[in-house]
């Protein structure tokens, strides 16, 4: 076994008033155990981040408020499926976002190690399943001594206003907004490098959201074996599946709701051929594009989501782009290069106008990988007619004859028919799918409700394998049989 000195470090930054953090939390011991990662648990003040970044949010304090109440719905969908995958408790206060800067003084007033962290899942308990009040001084202090931590005989109502543990709690906030931090869960690790979306070779990883996890422990499997990912065998299988085989128990549809104009959709739809290897001919994919600005409008949705959100968190989606680029090519090696690689490239005419392409793709749906790389692969300007038809003639179409059929009324009542459906749907943006079971009688019952991101595919793999979030008791972690012992 490696010594301390040679373990790579793994900081774990939180605020117990973030749910997210709630559900990373439960998730990080055991992911630093996987990885002989030494944890440092180190708690930030969320409000602090909020007010550094110009996060927007509303009259609360909470990030969701300010979304659409379409975007909302999916929103606490998701959550609740993610709650249900992990077998997490979860019980969240009336009165949430409650004020949480003595319970993370107090995080300071105790040494990091167990301590800490058994302090940090009482004080997340307190809030996220039992409901106490954390504002309160006295309520805290019982906490700390139900922790049973060594530490807890000598705190007192003086603790919160320790002059360390409250430059402690500042010192750490300022970090983690200088690491490019804009919210919580986030994860640092010191030691990895990489290079980042501008190409500038960079020393010290920042990962946010519970739903990274898996490249948080890849980042930490690969820092002995030239930082790549590609050095983690079964790479994929650090996404974490409730269902550890993928054969559907029925024939299974799985529609896949995209508009080129995005970004997401293109990485979506680069593993729709996976998929389908994957799971064979029981499996049919349906692609259903709609127009994604007139959904936006009709739900109160910005037309360019990027610019609703503060400029940090623009700049890691960026990073995050890239990292997901860098992941599925990654998976795409490691699994044989069944797929072209992703070489992606952002669009510099953006937002992309797309209504005469989606009409293409729905004349002819053969054309649609050949539509997406002209839009994030060649920086091609497809909204330009002109330039389409030459896209399509070289991908071996008569791209004229594609247009003017595009253009026809029936088309045209087609695209909006599809995105009159998308919204009565309740979807909020792309890429989103939906998974449908054919029973014994012929027809197709939807199952799992909407999975909106293409970082959810591990979701969707889970529903088409057989996953039910009302009645499966399966529970989501990595797959057995993955080397998580390269560096060690």
């Amino acid at each position: 076994m490696s010594s301390l000195s040679q373990r790579p470090t793994l900081v774990f930054n939180y605020d117990i008033s973030c749910p997210f953090a709630y559900i990373a939390s439960t998730r990080v011991q055991s992911l630093a155990s996987r990885t002989n990662a030494n944890l440092v648990y180190r708690p930030v003040l969320l409000g602090a981040i909020y007010r550094a970044t110009a996060a927007p949010q509303g009259a609360g304090g909470s990030a969701s408020d300010v979304f659409n109440p379409t975007k909302k719905a999916v929103g606490e969908a998701s959550m609740a499926r993610t709650l249900k995958r992990y077998k997490i408790r979860y019980n969240p206060p009336p009165q949430h976002p409650r004020k949480s800067v003595n319970a993370l003084r107090l995080l300071y007033c105790v040494p990091d190690g167990e301590e800490r962290r058994k302090l940090t899942e009482k004080l997340f308990e307190a809030y996220w399943v039992t409901r106490r009040d954390v504002t309160n001084a006295e309520i805290l202090l019982e906490i700390a001594r139900e922790s049973g931590i060594v530490s807890a005989t000598r705190l007192n109502v003086e603790s919160f206003q320790n002059p360390s543990a409250r430059k402690e709690l500042e010192t750490a906030t300022g970090e983690v907004i200088s690491r490019g931090a804009f919210g919580v869960p986030g994860f640092w690790i010191p030691d990895a490098k990489y290079t980042d979306f501008n190409g500038e070779e960079k020393v010290g990883r920042f990962f946010w959201g519970q739903d990274r996890m898996h490249f948080v422990e890849a980042t930490l499997v690969s820092l002995s074996n030239n930082h790549h990912w590609t050095s983690v065998s079964n790479l994929r299988a650090l996404m974490p599946r409730c269902i550890p085989h993928s054969k559907a128990p029925a024939k299974t549809k799985l529609q896949f709701w995209y508009d080129f104009s995005s970004p997401w959709a293109f990485l979506g739809y680069t593993q729709l051929a996976r998929l389908q290897r994957q799971f064979g001919p029981s499996l049919e994919i349906e692609m259903k594009p709609f127009l994604l600005g007139i959904l936006f409008r009709e739900i109160g949705a910005p037309n360019l989501p990027g610019s609703a959100i503060s400029p940090t968190k623009a700049i890691w989606s960026r990073q995050d782009h890239a990292d997901w680029t860098a992941w599925w090519n990654a998976v795409n090696v490691q699994e044989g290069k069944n797929d072209n690689g992703i070489e992606f490239h952002w669009a510099d005419v953006f937002p992309i106008r797309t209504p005469t392409v989606l009409r293409v793709a729905i004349v002819e749906p053969k054309t649609v990988g050949l539509l997406y790389s002209a839009c994030w692969e060649h920086n091609v300007n497809v909204a330009d007619e002109a330039v389409l038809e030459e896209v399509l003639k070289k991908g071996g179409y008569n791209g004229a004859d594609l247009i003017v059929k595009s253009n026809a009324p029936a088309i045209k009542a087609r695209l909006r028919e599809l995105t009159a459906e998308a919204q009565s749907l309740g979807i909020c943006g792309v890429p989103t799918y939906r998974i449908l079971r054919e029973d014994g009688n012929g027809s197709w019952k939807h199952i799992g409700g909407l999975v909106w991101g293409q970082d959810e595919t591990n979701v969707v793999e889970d529903v088409i394998a057989g996953w039910d979030p009302e009645r499966s008791d399966d529970v989501a972690e990595p797959k057995k049989g993955v080397d998580l012992t390269a560096r060690l």
